[in-house]
């Protein structure tokens, strides 16, 4: 806490803090609006970036608190606050001390990918309130246990799946009980990569008996996936093109401006080429928010050739969301979307007002 008292504008509306113990992290209904719109505004009243400085808790209740930088730093964030505790930082955004605590389900499982024995370099942002992994295990895995993977399938590939599809998520294989080893990544991985310092990894693949596979690359952010490098793009071309004859369109991608050239994925598809078994089919789902206008799609669908074997789409999150039948087993999973943040604001755009129209909340 800051040394100094300062005067504080009076309070805006302050939101009870939600009462439901399946979903510990924070969500936008906790947060002040006044302090949290100071915060985007970098208004002088709420953040101090300055030695000494500190940056105003944007908790809801906790109006006018001061929390000090972590080592008087303002890049490292505050100094831990809250329940669950958290370091709030002036992006706006927070991470969390305990990164479990921002899983809803599954946590059993998903405390050994925290613990890093699952060789994911993201492993280290799953306490991140902006954490594209937690989101994408929340939903998907929440699905699972609520036995309605077969709703993702339908709402991502419009494939109809009885039973469940099986739940495949940062080069494991989700069981109900366990996360076994996927060894058939490995060897995508050494036929496609090899030699490669970050290798192809999706997100996560649902497997369909009778229709094949549809591998996820899931976003929470803006999309970043460019080249700046004509070089990259030959590099590409040397790599994947080869080994994947007739998926790529060549003299599209040398063609296309870089801005539109998106690697990862472009990666992705090359992956889920590799994958598909004989009399399989194969779609790779880029999975955004509704916010995010990057036209992944006509970025990705110049770039495959006519003969190409995999399907490209693009869904959000908000459409997966209005799918969710009203169940009891889903009432969770609802809440925890309902709620979800990003930017300590509303990460997506979900309800209808009166008039029938959405109501906008996301960024």
């Amino acid at each position: 806490m800051g040394d100094a008292t300062r005067c504080c504008p009076a309070p805006g509306a302050i939101r009870p803090r939600r009462v439901d113990l399946s979903t510990p992290a924070y969500g936008w209904p906790e947060f002040d609006p006044e302090v949290v719109e100071g915060l985007v505004e970098n208004d002088s009243r709420f953040i101090n970036r300055r030695a000494g400085g500190w940056i105003a808790c944007p908790l809801g209740g906790h109006f006018g608190e001061e929390l000090a930088w972590q080592e008087d730093n303002y890049r490292k964030g505050s100094v831990l606050h809250g329940n669950p505790p958290a370091s709030f930082r002036a992006a706006p955004t927070y991470v969390l001390e305990r990164p479990l605590d921002n899983f809803v389900a599954g946590r059993e499982l998903i405390a050994d990918a925290i613990a890093g024995n699952w060789g994911n370099p993201e492993a280290g942002r799953l306490g991140n309130e902006n954490s594209e992994g937690a989101l994408t295990w929340n939903v998907l895995r929440s699905l699972q246990e609520a036995g309605r993977l077969s709703l993702a399938a339908r709402v991502l590939a419009e494939v109809e799946a009885a039973p469940d599809p099986d739940l495949y998520y940062w080069g494991r294989h989700i069981s109900m009980t366990q996360a076994a080893v996927w060894t058939r990544l490995q060897s995508i991985r050494d036929e496609l990569e090899q030699g490669l310092t970050q290798p192809v990894e999706p997100d996560a693949c649902l497997h369909v008996p009778g229709f094949g596979w549809i591998v996820i690359e899931a976003s929470f952010g803006p999309s970043t996936d460019a080249v700046d490098d004509p070089a990259r793009v030959e590099a590409f071309l040397e790599r994947y093109a080869a080994a994947c004859p007739g998926l790529f369109d060549e003299e599209a991608i040398r063609k296309a401006k870089l801005r539109d050239f998106p690697p990862l994925l472009l990666r992705t598809v090359a992956f889920a080429h590799k994958l598909r078994a004989d009399g399989e089919q194969a779609v790779v789902v880029a999975l955004v928010r509704e916010s995010d206008p990057a036209p992944v799609e006509r970025w990705v669908g110049r770039c495959l050739a006519e003969t190409a074997d995999v399907a490209f789409h693009r869904v959000t999150w908000e459409t997966l969301y209005r799918s969710l039948p009203e169940e009891p087993e889903l009432e969770p999973l609802r809440l925890y979307l309902e709620s979800k943040s990003y930017g300590l604001r509303p990460a997506f755009t979900l309800k209808e007002d009166d008039t029938g129209e959405e109501t906008s909340q996301s960024l």
